[in-house]
């Protein structure tokens, strides 16, 4: 019996994350990004489009949200959660609520990042893998700590 012509197979594409000089990286089938203060998104022309304030935005396919304590990024169908806290060790029930669902967490506070419930937390550490890669239909089913080596 044959598949009917209206079946699609749609193929997730991966997504690359690593730490380069202190930089996250994000890099999709593509355009990719690298969040430090700001986030700047290099679109599938090679163009770049830079964010340093609050608010949403969408560029090359990829939507940041800026928030008080960082940046919640979608690309290839995956919400990046990157907190960028010093001085914090419990996020506001309101600013959870402001994240949403998120998959991968990046944050060097372990218990921090558990409050954004995601199913992958990174963290950076002396000895770890260089890159993680991930897709949305390959995300772990428990909560998994991936060590990435700063670059």
């Amino acid at each position: 019996q044959r598949i009917p012509n209206c079946a699609t197979i749609v193929k997730l594409s991966h997504m690359d994350i690593s730490i380069v000089k202190g930089k996250v990286k994000l890099k999709g089938k593509q355009a990719s990004c690298e969040v430090n203060a700001d986030v700047v998104i290099t679109r599938p022309d090679g163009s770049t489009f830079e964010i340093s304030g609050h608010g949403e935005y969408e560029a090359g396919g990829i939507t940041v949200v800026s928030t008080n304590h960082g940046y919640v990024i979608e690309i290839e169908n995956l919400r990046v959660c990157i907190l960028d806290v010093k001085d914090v060790n419990k996020l506001e029930s309101s600013e959870i609520d402001e994240l949403g669902s998120i998959d991968i967490t990046v944050c060097d506070n372990l218990d921090l990042a558990k409050q954004t419930d995601p199913w992958v937390i990174i963290t950076t550490g002396a000895e770890g893998a260089p890159k993680y890669s991930v897709s949305k239909d390959k995300l772990p089913s428990d909560l998994t700590i991936v060590v990435l080596t700063s670059k």
